[in-house]
């Protein structure tokens, strides 16, 4: 029997979170690479001593910055693919409105007694389910929708530029430099944070019942930026 793609349906909830765990990887594998390359620019452009020491070795520090650059492009780039054959975000959000029953109140309840230590039947859980929010299909639904406008600035502006780094379409350092020219790192972090953002809304969902809120910082994007901000950092000013 031919194995069946990435993505199509009908799924065991044990399967949706496998592949929610692949596409949330790569999220974290995205942001990464972002804010560790952007905060190695930052710190070795604004502290002439630590510059020193970083030019000790700069092939090695060279080819880092190439590698984090390439790797944030091409993982996003992944991640944000349509095409139906491949396993990205369209994949994980389909299958979420697919499967409104993981959503359910029944499943809230199985997940519940499922934490271990829970007791069989504990006496707050009745009242739990009861009151919890339950998503229609039109509420998953507009997860996807939401994805819109983010999918629409990578493909016209940063799409190229992943395949300039896959494909080398051009060779004048001109045509590389209107690619570049028109990018933005705000808007490189509006795509990292709602996807961060989408993901963590789907766990609250299954988890707690709490309804998706994918504006501002609800689910510790500005956090997980500062963590890898900091690991960069004390990494940087422990160099020889």
């Amino acid at each position: 029997m031919m194995p069946v793609p990435a993505g199509q349906f009908p799924l065991t909830e044990e399967e949706y979170w496998r592949d929610y765990e692949i596409i949330r990887n790569d999220v974290n594998a995205a942001m990464v690479s972002c804010y560790t390359h952007r905060t190695i620019t930052l710190i070795v452009a604004s502290d002439s001593d630590l510059a020193m020491r970083v030019n000790r070795h700069p092939d090695f520090w060279r080819i880092t910055s190439f590698s984090l650059q390439n790797s944030l492009f091409i993982v996003l780039a992944r991640i944000l693919d349509s095409d139906p054959r491949l396993h990205s975000i369209y994949q994980v959000l389909n299958a979420t409105t697919a499967h409104p029953e993981f959503f359910s109140k029944a499943a809230l309840r199985a997940r519940k007694l499922a934490v271990p230590g829970t007791e069989p039947n504990p006496p707050w859980l009745d009242e739990y389910v009861e009151n919890a929010w339950e998503p229609t299909v039109r509420d998953l639904r507009a997860l996807r929708k939401a994805l819109g406008p983010h999918k629409t600035k990578f493909e016209e502006i940063y799409k190229p530029i992943r395949n300039q780094i896959a494909h080398i379409i051009f060779k004048d350092d001109q045509s590389i430099e209107a690619l570049y020219r028109k990018t933005l790192k705000a808007d490189i972090d509006e795509i990292l944070c709602f996807l961060h953002n989408v993901l963590r809304a789907i766990w609250f969902l299954a988890y707690n019942a709490e309804p998706p809120n994918l504006h501002g910082d609800n689910y510790g994007y500005f956090g997980r930026v500062r963590a890898i901000t900091g690991d960069t950092e004390e990494m940087l000013r422990t160099l020889p």
